[in-house]
């Protein structure tokens, strides 16, 4: 049995909570190696569930919606395992389908290290708990502050927002989760974030950052976008949504799973214990009001982060 087909059965008993007699479809894309919907299809089958997938065209941006016949799959489907190149998970087809009962797991940028990783075997369940204890903080929090040795230092206020959670758990009807990713998030004031961003770990539209992508954040909007070829990509796509809600900071997110680490794969590093992430574009989604056509994940390391003032992580150090 190997690494990968031991991740799909944790994927699939624990994450998802998948049992026989229920429907599981896997979406993916031809930019996504089949390799993954294939050793998840034969997870399946180990444990007696009825699983089919459906292969689409790779979408243009993150939060771009899927083509009719894949949103019908989803709106029948118990069990929805999504590792595509872009996410689904900030879509409308997405929010239909959990409404619906569906339960909903991104894979965005999933590759078989990812599925064969250390991070599809971390304990869900008792990251949980923690995780309630700093949505709580966020929720809590009006002014959130975070700074890196790359030269980030920014401020956000978010004051009565609420704090969300990703925990890699989607067992309750209408539940959506990411794997192998567990976060705390908040959806900052649309207009009133400011400082410095230095992006140093990866992004979602690029893999790793190999030259740090560098950006000013006025009145919560990203300007001057500077770096090498991944700076390059970035402003490209940013430009290709084609609105100006495309370049406002979304979200603040914080990193729990202790057994991730950067490898390029959005949905494993943008759930690294030790780093943080900073999204642009829509988040209507997430507690916030703009609304936009993409929805980008950046992510930063060895983050020293405070609210009001009080230091709450440190690397990988909480305060709680």
């Amino acid at each position: 049995m190997t690494r990968a087909f031991k991740g799909a059965l944790n994927l699939l008993h624990t994450c998802a909570n998948a049992k026989p007699g229920e429907q599981v479809l896997i979406v993916t894309d031809h930019m996504t190696d089949p390799a993954i919907a294939s050793t998840i299809m034969s997870a399946a089958t180990r444990l007696g569930i009825e699983a089919s997938a459906i292969i689409m065209k790779p979408r243009a941006l993150p939060g771009d919606e899927p083509p009719a016949p894949v949103l019908a799959a989803m709106l029948s489907s118990d069990v929805i395992i999504c590792p595509t190149s872009r996410t689904l998970f900030h879509t409308n087809a997405r929010t239909a389908a959990c409404r619906k009962g569906a339960r909903f797991i991104s894979m965005a940028g999933a590759t078989m290290s990812v599925l064969a990783s250390n991070a599809m075997f971390a304990n869900f369940r008792k990251q949980e708990k923690v995780l309630k204890k700093l949505v709580i903080r966020l929720t809590r929090a009006k002014i959130i502050t975070v700074t890196n040795p790359a030269g980030t230092d920014l401020m956000f206020n978010v004051l009565g927002r609420r704090g969300h959670g990703v925990s890699g758990l989607a067992a309750r009807r209408g539940e959506a989760t990411g794997v192998p990713d567990i976060e705390a998030y908040v959806a900052p004031l649309e207009e009133d974030a400011y400082g410095t961003l230095v992006v140093d770990g990866s992004t979602s539209v690029t893999g790793i950052v190999r030259t740090p992508i560098s950006m000013n954040i006025e009145h919560g909007m990203a300007r001057n976008i500077s770096g090498g070829s991944e700076a390059l990509e970035l402003s490209r796509i940013l430009r290709e949504a084609k609105k100006r809600t495309a370049f406002r900071v979304a979200e603040f997110g914080i990193g729990l799973n202790p057994l991730a680490r950067i490898r390029g794969s959005i949905i494993e590093d943008e759930g690294m214990l030790g780093t943080v992430h900073v999204a642009l574009g829509d988040n209507t989604r997430l507690g916030g009001k703009n609304s936009a056509p993409s929805h980008i994940d950046l992510v930063l390391k060895n983050p020293h982060v405070q609210l009001d003032g009080i230091t709450l992580l440190k690397g990988r150090r909480f305060t709680l």
